[in-house]
């Protein structure tokens, strides 16, 4: 009984706390008023959320991302300055009717305003004709622009994008998605002098010979400050109206180092676009957050560097990586992948290397998938040694052909030298040898003469000129004798005669 009660009691503790655990909370799906929406990051391009992302709208004043987006393109190649001046052509009014959105006063033809003004003009007050006059001066016709607007959504991957005019005035077959005007924005951000147009809370046109100074204040609330739908972390882009569908925003904003860009289409109240923005960037900011995968300090990896003084050196990437994650998402199995540019050239890292120099790049992978790549560089500074230097040099001039053949032939002559040497010393001793013989044989002929006289005096040798009493020594030890010094005389002579036979 005892144990049922026991059992019972832990089957009710682990109740009681399985009540209390609360499991990881999911990132909450947010609640927008419209009919698409798409939040994207806009240093990657990844997705954080997205509604009926790829469905067709007309894109009504959002066609002026991309109006804009061309002219910064032009801009960037220098075929275009924001200091040009245009002047307005009669076909600045295709296709403005009279309830298109102008400037105010609106443009008129033989007017001059420069493309700076004309931006302004677009991105402020919605301008149809400042588009059509950006058109004309970028491209030389509206027409020759839009066909150049389209390549260049086909060039960013907009799959569901068709243009018709440049300044986004209804008309068939002109189309575009979320997904697709995202993508177009996130391309424009890039260009700064253009965005910061873009989000300009007011803007003067100085007066011109036609019309008085013109003081633009900008339509979208979320850049203005007086207005009640202010944000201070927008930045931009352009806000639109269908009368089919309502209204449309593409905006762009800043907040804890997250770059992001939302897309509204089809909110069906005045300033809804605003609000379903601004709920979007709060969803965003409150459930994401920046995550770094690739540091420029960290140390990936190091390469043996040949004559270096160190022999090593790390590498670094030069631009770092991160990305918007779920605030309870873990961070996953990062992987980086490094490709050197002397592996693939086939050669070895040789010194002297300055930091920072370019030595390869790295791609960065999260759970498989790439996240992008960057150059890769030194960590450090690698000085040639000079032992090194010099040791490989040599190993490198030994190695030269002509060299080679002239270290062969040193060779041969430094044997034939030595042979020649040995050969000297052989004859030179053979001669030695015989002088020494010679003399020994001479020695003791003289010695027999000697002690003959001695025996016999009457036998007087008229030759002999030596001393009186001459007694016969005991002959004298051999090796005594050739160890002794050499007397010098004839015998001498010969020995002289020889070496400087040999020796030339």
């Amino acid at each position: 009984m005892k144990k049922f009660k026991l059992l019972s009691f832990l089957l009710i503790i682990s109740m009681f706390v399985t009540l209390l655990a609360v499991p990881a909370a999911a990132v909450p799906e947010p609640s927008v008023s419209a009919q698409a929406a798409v939040v994207m990051d806009a240093d990657t391009g990844d997705v954080m959320y997205q509604l009926n992302a790829d469905q067709r709208f007309s894109p009504a004043e959002m066609t002026m991302v991309m109006t804009a987006l061309m002219t910064g393109d032009a801009i960037q190649e220098r075929s275009v300055a924001l200091s040009d001046q245009v002047t307005a052509s009669e076909e600045i009014y295709y296709n403005v009717t009279d309830n298109s959105v102008t400037m105010d006063p609106a443009m008129k033809p033989g007017e001059t305003l420069s493309v700076e003004d004309l931006l302004y003009a677009l991105f402020l007050q919605s301008s149809t004709e400042a588009c059509n006059a950006l058109a004309e001066h970028v491209s030389g016709s509206v027409n020759t622009f839009v066909a150049g607007m389209n390549r260049r959504a086909q060039e960013l991957g907009c799959t569901n994008t068709h243009f018709v005019n440049a300044n986004g005035r209804p008309a068939e077959d002109q189309y575009t998605t979320a997904m697709d005007m995202a993508i177009i924005a996130r391309q424009m951000v890039g260009n700064a002098q253009i965005l910061s147009i873009s989000g300009a809370a007011e803007h003067t046109v100085e007066a011109t010979e036609q019309t008085d100074e013109r003081r633009m204040t900008n339509r979208n609330e979320m850049v203005t400050p007086s207005s009640d739908l202010y944000f201070d972390r927008a930045y931009g882009i352009k806000n639109g109206y269908d009368d089919g569908y309502g209204r449309c925003m593409v905006a762009a904003a800043e907040w804890n180092e997250m770059n992001v860009i939302v897309v509204v289409i089809g909110c069906p109240e005045v300033g809804d676009q605003f609000r379903a923005a601004r709920s979007l960037f709060d969803w965003v900011f409150a459930n994401f957050s920046y995550r770094p995968i690739l540091s420029t300090t960290q140390v990936l990896d190091t390469v043996d560097v040949e004559l270096g003084n160190p022999k090593t050196v790390g590498v670094r990437a030069e631009n770092g990586k991160s990305l918007i994650l779920p605030n309870d998402q873990e961070l996953g199995n990062v992987r980086y992948e490094i490709q050197y540019i002397h592996e693939q050239e086939g050669r070895k890292l040789e010194a002297p290397i300055n930091a920072g120099e370019l030595l390869g790049t790295v791609e960065v992978f999260l759970d498989g998938e790439s996240f992008g790549t960057s150059r890769l560089v030194a960590a450090g500074t690698v000085e040639i040694s000079r032992l090194e230097y010099m040791r490989t040099q040599l190993g490198v001039m030994f190695q030269t052909p002509a060299i080679r053949q002239i270290v062969t032939i040193l060779i041969v002559l430094l044997a034939i030298y030595l042979l020649l040497m040995i050969f000297y010393f052989v004859q030179r001793f053979r001669h030695l040898h015989s002088l020494r013989v010679a003399k020994k044989d001479r020695a003791i002929a003289q010695a027999q003469q000697e002690a003959q006289w001695i025996d016999d005096p009457d036998d007087v040798d008229d030759d002999y000129d030596g001393p009186a009493g001459y007694i016969d020594r005991p002959e004298e030890d051999e090796d005594d004798y050739d160890d002794g010094p050499a007397p010098r005389g004839a015998h001498s002579a010969d020995e002289d005669y020889f070496d400087s036979y040999f020796k030339g």
